[in-house]
């Protein structure tokens, strides 16, 4: 079988490692038996599968995800190179019995990666992905995590980020979704962003699936998505956000605090009309000479800053990194033809990835840095305080599901759980018990945070509640209060689409079914679990599955 431009990888070839993400788009494997890029220094790149939910399929361009493999082959070896370092751009289409199931990326470079340290103390020293959302938060909260970026390496973040898009719009690609769950960061020197969930950009015109947007940075009604100037309202957004640590404001006067000429800019890119905003290359010109300007340290966040914004994962150390690529010229071939001759050898001996590869970018050019450097004056880190959780008057924890909610778990039968969904809404909701309504109104219930998580092999549905009130006290009262309430009396949340959405269908009956809860509080917070079998078996024997999964997820739960 050979991996040719315009191919296709037989999904039976592949030996898929653990699951590493699921959404409403599909499931992300690492692919055990393949690496990209194998005769590079550092012996090459792990490699990920994504594949698409079923029902999606009827809606997906084969063409359009074609192509976006094809353009590796189109391209000039240095300009190759640049795409595969600066994003996990999709690398051969994969195919289930003739059918495109989905395609093959390379896995996010470990120095995108950091050591999460959860605020409660439990559960830390977890890698993560380092989503530029945890970036929105105040200062004491990230570093609490431990995660700390100061001033400046926000600017030359940005300044990376601006560049990026400058080069692949002049490719012919418009990212669309930009927003911080796609981009990932890394606090190497300067830093840089990494992009992901690249099928979803939009090459020449033509997208794999029809565009859509992150909640809170949508485009201006009616706008073209994916488009250069949409591009760069989105980039104003991030900027914006990123200097006053907040979720969703618009309002530049932060980042105009830091450098009036970027303040001007930001505002020039939210304007309404497209065609009056500036490119990312002017972005990326005034970022580079502003961030020398500014104190290395982190800022104190602005006194009217909101947070209650979103955080999902953080940042790596600096790391030496060593160069990994042949020659220029020969490297898409190289790419191409490895994959071909590692997927045929998977038939054989198994040939098994050792682990994460780490490589090194370009060159920055002389403009992509301050003209002089004078030593980093020492910072100190804000100490942070788990007492602070014990109240809303101190709490700076986001209400989010990336910041209460684990992102997956593993429960003491060794089954492995990922969030499949989450969100934050009004507490409580009308689909609840009305007595349970009540009881959680008296002890101070305003908003939630609802989780869904789902095994890898479809199975058992998780929910998870994290509900914050006043303070601790009245979180152990509300704990109390609720015990005379059943599980059943909870409202069932199910992701949208996939495996376990069936469980809201309309008619479903659910409380007959075997199913597990529990109920606890930390802090201010207090948490509750659901389990059960999305066959919604009466088996007894399968409550042992059930309660396993209920109490992993509650333990892992909280800020």
């Amino acid at each position: 079988m050979n991996a040719t431009p315009g191919g296709a990888v037989d999904r039976g070839a592949l030996v898929l490692d653990r699951r590493l993400g699921q959404g409403g788009q599909g499931v992300v494997h690492r692919v055990a038996n393949l690496r990209i890029n194998r005769a590079a220094a550092d012996g090459g790149w792990d490699v990920v599968y994504k594949e698409y939910a079923p029902a999606l399929l009827p809606d997906l361009d084969a063409a359009a995800l074609t192509a976006m493999v094809d353009l590796l082959g189109e391209l000039s070896g240095d300009e190759g190179r640049w795409l595969c370092e600066k994003t996990a751009w999709p690398a051969a289409v994969v195919r289930r019995e003739g059918e495109v199931s989905g395609f093959l990326m390379r896995a996010a470079p470990d120095r995108f990666r950091f050591d999460f340290r959860s605020l409660s103390g439990a559960g830390s020293g977890t890698r993560r992905l380092a989503n530029l959302e945890f970036l929105l938060n105040d200062d004491a909260y990230t570093a609490g995590i431990g995660l700390t970026v100061g001033e400046r390496d926000r600017l030359l973040l940005l300044a990376d980020l601006a560049g990026t898009l400058d080069r692949l719009h002049r490719i012919g690609i418009g990212v669309g979704d930009l927003s911080p769950k796609n981009l990932l960061l890394a606090t190497t020197s300067p830093p840089e962003c990494f992009l992901i969930d690249c099928d979803a950009m939009r090459l020449r015109g033509a997208s794999v699936l029809p565009q859509a947007e992150t909640p809170d940075w949508q485009l201006p009604a009616g706008e073209e998505k994916a488009t250069p100037a949409g591009d760069v309202h989105k980039l104003a957004l991030l900027a914006v956000r990123l200097i006053a640590r907040d979720q969703v404001t618009t309002d530049p006067t932060a980042l105009t605090a830091l450098s009036p000429d970027l303040g001007e800019l930001a505002r020039r890119s939210l304007d309404p009309a497209p065609a009056r905003r500036p490119s990312p290359a002017e972005w990326a010109e005034c970022l580079r000479a502003a961030a020398p300007t500014v104190p290395t340290a982190p800022a104190a966040p602005p006194a009217d800053a909101a947070s209650d914004g979103a955080a999902s994962d953080g940042a790596t150390a600096p790391q030496v990194r060593s160069k990994s690529f042949v020659a220029p010229v020969v490297f898409v071939v190289l790419v191409l033809v490895l994959l071909a001759v590692m997927i045929a050898r998977s038939r054989g001996a198994g040939d098994h990835a050792e682990g994460p590869g780490t490589t090194r970018p370009p060159t920055p050019s002389p403009t992509s840095a301050s003209p002089t450097r004078t030593p980093a004056p020492v910072t100190t880190t804000p100490t942070f305080d788990p007492r602070s959780l014990d109240s809303a008057q101190t709490d700076r924890t986001p209400l989010t599901a990336s910041a209460l909610l684990p992102v997956s778990f593993t429960d003491s039968k060794g089954v492995t759980y990922t969030r499949n969904s989450g969100s934050t809404g009004d507490c409580p909701d009308d689909s609840m018990k009305e007595s349970l309504q009540a009881a959680l109104r008296k002890a101070g219930c305003d908003k939630q945070v609802v989780g869904t998580y789902i095994d890898a092999n479809a199975r058992i549905a998780v929910a998870v509640w994290a509900i914050p009130l006043p303070d601790a006290q009245a979180a152990d009262r509300g704990k109390q209060a609720l015990a005379e309430f059943s599980i059943t009396d909870w409202s069932l949340w199910c992701p949208t689409t996939g495996p376990g959405s069936q469980l809201c269908d309309r008619g479903t009956d659910i409380r007959s079914a075997t199913q597990s809860g529990y109920r606890m509080n930390s802090h201010r917070y207090l948490l509750q679990s659901r389990a059960l079998y999305i066959n919604l078996t009466t088996d007894s024997s399968a409550e042992e599955w059930t309660n396993a999964a209920a109490y992993a997820a509650i333990t892992e739960a909280g800020p």
